[in-house]
């Protein structure tokens, strides 16, 4: 059940971080909620709120016998980071599949005490419904909407098949064929009217089996499939099945810096990335590709990304380094906040341009 327990955690003054890089480079502000984050999904119900899986530090958990330390009970929250507050929206224990899409909000847990249960909760802040259900269920992990049975399309065979929005299809990457890569095919685009599917212009051994869609520019961000942490390539890829290469790394000075994640923003690619060690920052980060180069906006550990429906503002769960997580996490068991919060940059304000 929903929790009747509405805490506002009230913002003091935001934390405005110039860029890392001096000398002309972009400067954005860097809002930080000051509210204890967990390393899990978070999404954006509109381009001011975000819901988050963080930590009630006035309620501690009670963990029978075995069972670990007590902690700041978990819960999910909603920052708005326009009011400057953040509010508990559902007591949870532990991450949940979190959904988050046009205001539509889905996600389920596992009833406790009870075998084969789940409560699976869905439908606007504050206008949601629940069902308790006793066996799987479909979503799509792009719109939100949940089903009680599987489409056509998904069948139980050897290939390789990614869910768009209903509207626009899917995708088939064919028969994995990694020990003799010359058999492998083109990914196919099947759009729910065309009587036949666009081949697109790789393999399904070039690219990762996910794609993220991004509403301001319905476009899906593909990444290039990768063995290690080098930058790998990105496309756009619209749903009339045009595709456009938006990073080709290959021979950069940075491409060997170690990334790992991409985000498609209304001022380029954000990328994760650097490295360091477990109490020094290093080189890790969040980057925004402007030109032909990375610049760091902010240092440290960056995880967690969602960006808004705008395109404008990046939402991301932080911490300095190892130490500073570990040391959170120390914080947590003790009902403190700690230093690893959700924080925030709007590209669209500031002196970026």
């Amino acid at each position: 059940m929903a929790s009747k327990f509405i805490l506002t955690f009230l913002l003091g003054v935001f934390l405005v971080s110039p860029h890392l890089v001096a000398g002309g480079e972009p400067r954005y502000p860097v809002l930080d909620s000051k509210f204890p984050a967990a390393e899990a999904k978070l999404g954006w119900i509109d381009n001011e709120r975000v819901m988050f899986h963080g930590y009630d530090v006035g309620k501690m958990t009670q963990p029978g016998p075995g069972e670990g330390y007590p902690t700041a009970a978990e819960g999910l929250f909603i920052w708005d980071t326009g009011k400057g507050t953040v509010t508990k929206y559902w007591d949870i224990e532990g991450p949940v599949p979190l959904c988050v899409f046009q205001g539509h909000v889905f996600f389920s847990m596992k009833l406790k005490g009870k075998e084969n249960a789940w409560l699976l909760v869905s439908g606007p802040p504050g206008k949601e419904e629940q069902e308790i259900v006793s066996s799987g269920i479909s979503m799509n992990g792009h719109s939100c909407q949940a089903s009680d049975h599987k489409p056509s399309w998904m069948k139980e065979d050897k290939h390789r098949r990614l869910r768009l929005l209903d509207e626009h299809g899917y995708l088939d990457f064919g028969i994995p064929s990694r020990a003799d890569r010359t058999k492998a095919t083109s990914i196919l685009l099947y759009q729910p009217d065309a009587k036949d599917p666009l081949q697109l212009p790789f393999t399904g051994e070039q690219v990762r089996l996910h794609a993220t869609y991004y509403e301001f520019q319905n476009v899906y961000l593909l990444e290039g499939e990768r063995m290690t942490t080098y930058a790998a390539p990105v496309w756009l890829l619209k749903p009339d099945g045009s595709v456009t290469t938006v990073l080709e790394p290959t021979g950069k000075a940075w491409e060997k810096m170690g990334w790992g994640h991409y985000q498609l923003t209304k001022k380029g690619l954000f990328l994760v990335g650097g490295s360091g060690s477990y109490d020094h920052v290093g080189t890790m980060g969040g980057y925004l590709l402007s030109g032909d180069r990375p610049i760091r906006l902010i240092s440290g550990l960056t995880r967690s990304i969602s960006v808004s429906p705008s395109g404008c503002k990046i939402a991301f769960v932080h911490a300095r380094h190892s130490l500073a997580e570990a040391e959170s996490a120390q914080a947590l068991r003790q009902g403190k906040p700690g230093t690893r919060t959700l924080k925030m940059i709007d590209l669209c304000a500031g002196k970026g341009e």
